[in-house]
Order: C-alpha cells, then structure tokens, then sequence
C-alpha cells in the first residue's frame, strides 16, 4: 500500500508507514477531505468569476428558450414538516454552507466582493464612508433588504444612479482630525519592514513626532529643510562628479590640441628649443618643453631634453674650479652618460678620475701615518682608500694601503650598545701551531648587565668559503663572566691556511658583532 503522504510502498497490511510513520488511513481520509476543499473552492471561484464577468457586462447571458411551466408541473409549496421535492432538496444540499462566507454584499449595489475590499469593484463606493458602517458587513442599510435593493435619494423616493465612482453623501458625517505624525504612522503601519529597515521606520517615527510641533503654516518649509538637508550630500557627491568629468574631457581636447600642434610643427619647435639652449636660456628652452610635456608625446621630447641637459651640465662643469676633482669628475659623467659617443667628454672623465684617486689615496695615507687614537678617523681612512681600489682595483699602491688601513682599523672597539670587539690577524702560528691560524681578540661590555663569554660564540670565515670554530686544545684566556665597563682578551687558533675573510662573535644577550679582514 502506497503512503499517501511520503509516497512509500508498504505491505498491505502495514496500518502505519514504515517511512514517515503518519498513519495511513487517517492521512488518505485527510487528504481527501483536502482534495474536496480545493474542489469546492476553486467551483465557488469560477462562479464568482462568472458572475463578475456578466455583471460588468464583459460576457452576455445566457439567453434559452423561456418555457412557462403549467399548473400541473409547479411544484406545490412545501408545507412545515415536509421535506419536499427530492429534487430540491438535493439541489439545496449540495450548495456548501460556506459558499458565501468570503463574500461581502455591497451595502449601495448589493455587488458580492472580497471580504477584505476596500471599495465596491461594481460601484465603486468606499465602505468605510458609508454611514453606520463602523465594520463592513456587519450593519447593513434598512431601505436595502439583503443589501441587494436600490439606493434612493435622502427623501426616499428616487433612485440614485450609482454608477462606478459614486459615493452618496451622508448628512453628519465629519473627517476625523488627525496630526501629521498619526498619518505618518497610519500609512506606515500595515508595512512590513521587519529586519530590514527598522531604522528606516524609527526615523520616519522621530521625524512625524517633530513635525507635530510644527505649525500647519510651516509644513512646507520645514519639509523643503528636510528634503534639503537629505539632497545635499548626493548634490555635492554629484558635483564633484560632474567637475572631475567635465577637467578630464578638458584635459583630453588639451592634450588632442597640443598633439596635433607639436606634429604640425615638429621642426620649428625642435630648432627653437635648441636655439635657446645653444644660447644659454635654459628657462625659455625648459619653458617650451613643459608645455608639449604630456604623456603621448613623451618619446618625440626625450632628444630635445637630453641635448638640454647636455648643454645644462656642461655650462655648470665649466664654472667649477678645476681642483675640485670629485664634483669635475661626476658632472663628465653624466655627459658622458648623456653623449656616449663624445671622446672629449670620455677623456675629462678619465683625468678627473685619476685626480680623484690619487687624492683618495693621499688623505687615507695621511690619516693612517698620523698613528692617532681616534676611531671616527680610521673609519674615515677606510672609507676614502676603498674609493681609490673601486676606481682602480689592481693598482699595488691601493691594495697595499688598503690591507694596512683596515688591519689598524680592527685594533678599534667596534660593536653594538652592548658589546664591543676589537681584533688582529697575527699570520700562521709557530711550532705547534704553524698550520693554524692565529688570532688576537679583545671584548668590552658596554651594556647595564653581566655578560658570559664562550670561545664556541666565534666563527671565522676564510676566503675559500669556510666556516670554522676554533681550536679548543689550547686555553684561550678569555675571562667568562665580564661584568658591566669591564673588557677581556684571548687568542683563538683555526685550523685553516687560508686568508680570514671575516670574524663573527653571536651573543644570545649581546647580540651579534661582525669584523672584516682586508
């Protein structure tokens, strides 16, 4: 047996399904006393939909030919207690009892509408205005039996025509006075803006509240504020708009114009500008090149402002003296930058190239023979002899200068805020040692707290890519436990030959301190 409510096919003798487990016979007799109702209702809708149809004249009546009954074949009327003919009352029976009870008579045509209309689809009337109709349908008209007999004058004794629009006037009635803020939330009412614009609604809310103070006579100006004050933000928003489109078609007919000027005349502005900067009116030649410098003609001005910059740098290159070589020396380079193919440009640079580097190297040589105690200018002497080995890495003079400068530079404390190293490269060791290299290092504490010092905290890296802990066999003589302003030393052997390239001391606390050979 197939459940009539999920469709599941049990055995015949299963009272409730196995699926869903709705009783059977209960569900099929529900289900069918639903299918009867959907029946009924959708004949009482035709109907009405029918009768609608003829009565606004859309459909023409049914006309069949009118035969009167005889005497014999009326059927006698029905005395109490007899149930009549079995015809009628079979006809009476299988009208619903509810048939009508959706339908509302029109108090003025006796039109049958929707109990929810709010003015008579024949007619026209408006019910709520008809007078004693506090609740349509429930008081209807004395002159009007069944609601369904005509509608006569205030004397009672004409009919009135009550054509579609029609709406009598009753003596009496008066329009209930209301403020602005209840028509407000009359309106609002039956709306339903629940979890969707509640704030919407309070502010509709708060504004009828405020408008009840209003007086009548300024309702239209405090509305126009209001309006006002809710326009202004999309007035400007759109202004703005509106400006930024109107400067960009500006910008663009500008820049078709100047196109179609700086092609017309290629020529005689390419000869103009070249004129000015030949002559030195540097101002004027920039003054006509800002004014074709937009974006579509980017590549047609690129010449004209390299030969302006050419012709720019060397007025200034020849206004600095001819001792300043570092300045002499990076104004050539950009002209040889600008004109690769000037041999003349190519050969100042060359000679102010060498000036430079012999001048480098002299400064550096001074502050390292001077011998004195100043870390600041050991740096500077580094700084100025790595210049002259960048400008000429194999000259022998430089490189020479170079390893001495930065071998006494390591003998200086270098560091963080809170270590600081100083070291020397003594070569290969001796005896034991004389495959080992040998290195002298010197620490000081320079933070507020105690360090502990760990010859494994070093690594020295060497020219062919090693990395190398020191050799422990030895003791190091280093001091464990250096406490604040104090500073220690000791000497680490590496078991390599090769050059150090740096030395790397790591410090949990102290952090790390890096020093690198020449």
């Amino acid at each position: 047996m197939k459940c009539p409510v999920c469709g599941y096919l049990n055995d015949p003798e299963d009272v409730e399904c196995i699926a869903c487990g709705s009783d059977m016979a209960l569900s099929a007799e529900s289900i069918a006393i639903e299918k009867q109702r959907s029946k009924e209702a959708m004949e009482r809708y035709r109907l009405q939909q029918e009768e609608l149809r003829r009565e606004l004249g859309i459909d023409e009546p049914e006309e069949g030919p009118l035969v009167m009954a005889r005497e014999e074949e009326t059927p006698a009327a029905s005395e109490p207690g007899d149930s009549g003919p079995l015809e009628t009352s079979l006809e009476m029976e299988s009208i619903p009892s509810d048939f009508y009870s959706d339908v509302f008579l029109c108090p003025q045509c006796g039109f049958r509408n929707a109990r929810e209309a709010i003015e008579c689809v024949r007619c026209g009337v408006i019910f709520s205005k008809l007078k004693g109709m506090g609740d349509k349908g429930v008081t209807e008209s004395s002159d009007l039996p069944g609601g369904t007999g005509p509608v006569l004058d205030d004397l009672g004794e004409a009919p009135l025509d009550t054509g579609t629009g029609y709406s009598p006037y009753v003596p009496g009635a008066k329009l209930e006075s209301r403020s602005t803020g209840e028509k407000v939330k009359a309106a609002w009412r039956d709306v339903d803006l629940s979890g969707k614009s509640e704030s919407a609604l309070k502010g509709l809310g708060g504004m009828g509240t405020r408008m009840k103070a209003v007086p009548p006579k300024w309702y239209g100006l405090a509305l126009g504020v209001v309006l006002l004050l809710v326009a202004l933000p999309f007035a400007w928003k759109g202004g703005l708009l509106l400006k930024s489109e109107w400067a960009q078609r500006s910008r663009v007919k500008l820049e078709a114009s100047l196109v179609d000027e700086f092609t017309g005349n290629r020529a005689a502005i390419g000869a103009e500008v070249r004129a000015f900067a030949d002559s030195e009116k540097f101002e004027e030649a920039r003054a006509v090149l800002d004014r074709f410098d937009i974006e579509p003609l980017q590549a047609e001005l690129e010449p004209l402002k390299r030969y302006l910059e050419e012709k720019e740098t060397y007025a200034r290159v020849l206004a600095v003296p001819a001792w300043k070589f570092e300045t002499n020396y990076t104004l050539f380079s950009r002209l040889v930058a600008l004109s690769p193919s000037n041999t003349f440009y190519r050969s100042k640079q060359e000679f102010y190239k060498k000036r430079l580097a012999g001048q480098c190297h002299d400064k550096a040589l001074r502050l390292y023979q001077s011998r004195k105690n100043d870390a600041a200018k050991s740096a500077e002497a580094v700084s100025l002899i790595e210049k002259a080995v960048g400008f000429y890495p194999k000259n022998r003079a430089f490189k020479e200068l170079r390893a001495k400068v930065i071998y006494a530079d390591l003998l200086y404390y270098k560091g963080n805020g809170s270590l600081q190293m100083a070291l020397r490269d003594e070569g290969l060791g001796k005896s034991l040692y004389k495959k080992q290299r040998k290195i002298t290092i010197w620490l000081r504490n320079t933070s507020d707290e105690i360090l502990y010092i760990n010859p494994d905290f070093f690594t020295l890296e060497t020219r062919n890519g090693k990395s190398l802990k020191y050799n422990n066999v030895m003791e190091t003589g280093f001091q464990g436990k250096l406490s604040p302003g104090e500073k220690t030393a000791g000497v680490l052997y590496f078991r390599s030959l090769a050059m150090p390239r740096a030395l790397t001391f790591e410090h949990l606390v102290a952090g790390t301190i890096q020093r690198e050979f020449p």
